[in-house]
């Protein structure tokens, strides 16, 4: 992708800014949030990365060759014969999302599995629409379905064997080419286990990346929000012609509520640019316009108010597309 060099150089000018302004907080209030209880892949990944490639990749701790060979039990567990070990997914009959009567044809993949200290597991798995070759089949707008399920051991620990007790199927649709997004688990608040996941969409030269949020309790789980804006821009647009180029991300993380509510808050901090082409400027063809940058930076926290999470201060500086 082709960046306008004016607009790259002031996001690094923002970006360099908000790294030194870490080790002074701006306000009181800033300087009493703390991290919560997110695993080191989790929180790393919740810094500026690149809007959510088609497939996501595993976290570190999800890749290794003994969790893979758990994921891999939890399945054949969930799915029985229709679990294909040489493709590591099954093709299997789920719910149809729309109507949640009829059942369709789903090619279904492990996407992350967590174990708890009782020693039940959660897994999750992204589920896409497969044709009559048994291959998932989705385009560009197709979201992926978010299937949440519920197992204990079965026999002894170390035997690797699963048995359902919940299963919780395409109860979301999220994401874009049949993908839910990046997957992380997270802490809403004290005993208040959660999913959070980065999603998003890129289409002619436009990308919006948004946060879902997800409680897990026992055996159900609860949409919180799902869809806070986190990263746009429309630099794959962005032509001479263009009256307005910009690029927004921002970096989240949770903080203990200030109303000292259950659940923490969510803090947002933005950093991101914008141009516009300069009132009065004849735009020639072929030739780039002069433009005025002014910078999109900005801080949003939101606050759970019973049902699920809303703004409660400050501004979601990025652009809807």
């Amino acid at each position: 992708m082709n960046y306008r060099t004016p607009l790259v150089l002031l996001m690094v000018s923002a970006l360099l800014g908000a790294c030194s302004d870490k080790t002074a907080p701006a306000s009181a209030d800033m300087a009493a949030d703390v991290v919560a209880d997110v695993p080191a892949a989790d929180t790393a990944s919740a810094e500026h990365v690149p809007p959510p490639a088609a497939t996501a990749p595993k976290t570190e701790e999800m890749n290794t060759p003994q969790a893979r060979k758990r994921e891999a039990g939890m399945m054949r567990a969930v799915f029985g014969k229709d679990y294909r070990g040489d493709s590591d997914d099954a093709l299997a009959d789920l719910p149809d999302p729309d109507n949640h009567v009829d059942k369709l044809s789903y090619v279904v993949s492990a996407v992350s599995h967590r174990l708890l200290p009782d020693g039940r597991a959660i897994l999750v798995a992204n589920a896409e629409t497969a044709n009559t070759e048994g291959t998932a089949e989705s385009a560009h707008a197709s979201s992926g379905l978010l299937n949440v399920f519920f197992l204990v051991p079965k026999g002894q620990p170390e035997d690797g064997q699963w048995q359902v007790v919940k299963r919780l199927e395409n109860i979301a649709a999220l994401g874009s080419s049949g993908q839910l997004g990046e997957v992380h688990w997270v802490m809403l608040g004290a005993n208040k286990p959660g999913l959070a996941i980065r999603h998003g969409y890129t289409g002619q030269g436009y990308t919006i990346t948004q946060l879902a949020l997800f409680e897990i309790g026992d055996g159900k789980v609860t949409a919180l929000d799902g869809g806070i804006d986190l990263y746009s821009d429309n630099m794959g647009a962005c032509t001479p012609d263009m009256d307005e180029c910009w690029m927004v991300d921002g970096k989240w993380r949770f903080a203990p509520a200030r109303n000292g509510g259950a659940y923490d808050d969510l803090l947002l901090d933005f950093t991101g640019a914008s141009e516009k082409i300069k009132p009065g400027v004849t735009v020639k063809p072929d030739e780039d316009p002069p433009r005025i940058a002014k910078p999109l930076n900005g801080r949003a926290r939101y606050g759970f108010d019973g049902k699920g999470y809303k703004l409660v201060e400050g501004k979601n500086t990025v652009p809807g597309v």
